[in-house]
């Protein structure tokens, strides 16, 4: 395998990995379970890793993978306790990458709808949602009236949700 075939097999996982866990969380009860699972995916992905052809669809790929990961192990503890059986595992897999899939596209088009505020506006939502600020601190921060950046934050969340409702419509296309 090339040092650039690697690269990006790294960086594919690397770009899943969030989504990965989410996805073996719907399937998968206990968070150690999870973690475990994931390091097997992982390892998978990168034994098989002269198996994917650049250009082609990673999350499929890596999602099959898991998905037959998390039913072996679903198996494997059958045997110590309640579990579901493999047609209902299977529209649980299918259910949650439907899922995943969607909250991907609405993360897309929230990403392109937030570059497309105003700095101003920009920056009261990273205070707000990245940064983790309550209202008070930042009222006090930007020396506005909390009221006022409250309300300011709902006129912008408001716009958000349009745009995003817009790219959406759109096929996730920028509009």
């Amino acid at each position: 395998m090339s040092g650039e075939q690697q690269n990006l097999v790294v960086q594919e996982i690397a770009r899943h990995q969030s989504r990965l866990r989410a996805f073996v969380r719907c399937l998968l009860i206990r968070p150690s379970d999870v973690d475990d699972i994931l390091q097997e995916i992982n390892s998978v992905l990168w034994q098989k890793a002269t198996e994917y052809q650049p250009g082609t669809d990673f999350w499929a790929w890596a999602c099959q993978i898991a998905r037959f990961k998390a039913l072996n192990h679903l198996r494997k503890v059958g045997r110590e306790r309640l579990v579901f059986d493999d047609t209902v595992l299977q529209q649980l897999a299918a259910t949650a990458a439907g899922k995943l899939e969607a909250l991907e596209e609405r993360r897309a088009a929230l990403d392109r709808c937030l570059q497309k505020l105003p700095p101003p506006q920009r920056q009261l939502i990273d205070l707000r949602y990245s940064a983790g600020q309550t209202i008070e601190s930042i009222s006090e921060s930007i020396g506005r009236p909390a009221g006022s950046v409250r309300q300011t934050l709902y006129r912008i969340r408001a716009t958000l949700q349009t745009c995003i409702e817009s790219q959406l419509m759109a096929g996730g296309a920028p509009t």
